[in-house]
């Protein structure tokens, strides 16, 4: 009797696991945003199918001298793009996740802005280029690296991020993967007309202008046409600023040692490192997935002040430091297969692939921290910080790169990454401990995400 009583408690509290963890997993499935992360995640999946490809397949047919001279090029005008838009597309997210029907404002008035600063921006990075580029990296590609990442990119990501704000999953995941198709078609296109790195910066400028042009006739036609209204431009440039300064800041230090490299040490000890950071930026796509989804929520709940974001983002990050240990393992491990696929040129990437291995697991942190500020109105606090790493890493760059060649770069993004982590954190608990202070609260309370 005593074990037919024990089974039946056993049974008991085995189906009312299940019945937990069934309703458990329907609420979660049904969830807003856990519905976007799995659209995006399947549009970053293909889009990382797409670049994988193309970038085995110019890596292949320009060789590390001519991918060190076109890294170069992107890299500087990569660390100018975020000024092109000069933040307005995040400035149009916090605004249409709380009122939706201001999107065709804040839309038209991000476009807007983009075609006057990117022409800025460009005269700009034609005057740099003698004094911070190999003269293998010419003008004629600088030019046509700035028409695909000044105008093309950041406009296309504006729509993106259209999509994004009103949480459209679906169709960003589809904008995403278009434009991943056509930059595809385009490494193909080099291969039959001809392997030099000249050639391929127009093949990437050209397919950046087609994937804009399809991304603004998708947004008009799906959501709302943009509305053009002078009277945006200044107050949203000065609020976007500082989404600009904080994207500026990762460009800074998360590709200044590409161009360091080629500048201080040889195009292809670039190429070489650049290949491995390649494969870093790959596998950390689906947490960006996350991200993505989760943005406009950190807005809404950053309302209520950082004890609200950051008890969603600490909901966020155990799974994603999860995750980010896990691909620290694959990849140190998966290693030896990068000059299989890449050629023999590339042997030495592989090295510097288990030198970086640890930076998933970092970046997954501070990309959550970073948008519990700035979801909850302090995003000049966030660009502080990164703005510090980034002249951090930029003066530290100037002895490892110049000591070390491209194990110097890997040194010094590990240490960047870190201290990023660490003044982010900072500055959460300076906030939490402000606010429970004023509410008289003795701990923070996590906040659930909003379920639509």
């Amino acid at each position: 009797m005593a074990s037919s009583s024990i089974k039946d408690t056993h049974a008991a509290r085995g189906k009312r696991w299940w019945i937990s963890l069934r309703e458990g997993l329907r609420k979660n499935i049904s969830s807003q945003i856990v519905r976007n992360a799995s659209w995006m995640l399947s549009g970053h999946g293909l889009q990382l199918l797409g670049r994988v490809g193309y970038f085995i397949i110019i890596a292949h047919a320009l060789g590390p001298t001519g991918y060190g001279s076109f890294v170069a090029c992107s890299a500087l005008i990569g660390m100018m793009s975020p000024f092109a838009s000069c933040g307005t597309g995040h400035v149009m997210i916090k605004y249409v996740a709380r009122d939706r029907s201001v999107l065709p404002a804040y839309l038209g008035n991000a476009l807007l802005v983009t075609m006057a600063l990117a022409s800025v921006l460009t005269v700009f990075a034609l005057m740099l280029r003698p004094h911070v580029l190999p003269e293998s990296s010419t003008s004629a590609m600088l030019i046509a690296v700035a028409i695909s990442d000044l105008f093309g990119m950041e406009m296309n990501s504006i729509c993106l991020q259209a999509f994004l704000a009103l949480e459209q999953g679906q169709r960003f995941s589809q904008l995403m993967a278009f434009s991943t198709a056509v930059r595809f078609v385009a490494a193909i296109i080099l291969v039959a007309i001809g392997s030099t790195a000249t050639h391929w910066a127009y093949l990437y400028a050209a397919s950046a202008v087609i994937a804009t042009s399809a991304g603004i006739v998708a947004v008009s036609r799906c959501c709302a046409p943009p509305r053009f209204q002078l009277n945006l431009f200044v107050p949203s440039v000065r609020e976007g600023f500082h989404f600009a300064t904080s994207l500026a800041s990762q460009s800074v230090y998360n590709d200044i040692d590409k161009t360091m490299l080629a500048r201080l040490s040889t195009v292809e000890a670039a190429a070489i490192y650049a290949a491995a950071y390649r494969f870093i930026e790959a596998a950390i796509l689906p947490i960006r997935s996350v991200a993505n989804a989760a943005y406009p929520e950190f807005f809404r709940l950053g309302v209520q002040g950082v004890t609200s974001g950051f008890g969603f983002a600490r909901r966020i990050l155990r799974r994603s430091i999860l995750y980010g240990l896990g691909l620290a393992v694959v990849l140190f491990a998966a290693a030896g297969f990068v000059p299989m696929v890449l050629g023999r040129a590339y042997q030495e990437s592989a090295t510097a692939l288990r030198w970086l291995c640890l930076l998933p697991v970092i970046k997954c942190v501070h990309i959550f921290l970073s948008d519990t500020l700035t979801g909850s109105n302090y995003q000049w606090q966030t660009s502080s910080a990164q703005i510090a790493v980034a002249v951090f890493n930029v003066a530290i760059n100037f002895w490892l790169i110049v000591a070390f060649s491209w194990r110097g770069a890997a040194w010094s993004s590990l240490a960047t990454d870190g201290l990023l982590v660490v003044l982010l954190y900072m500055i959460i608990q300076w906030h939490l401990r402000r606010e429970r202070g004023l509410s008289g609260v003795s701990s923070p309370q996590p906040v659930a995400a909003r379920e639509q």
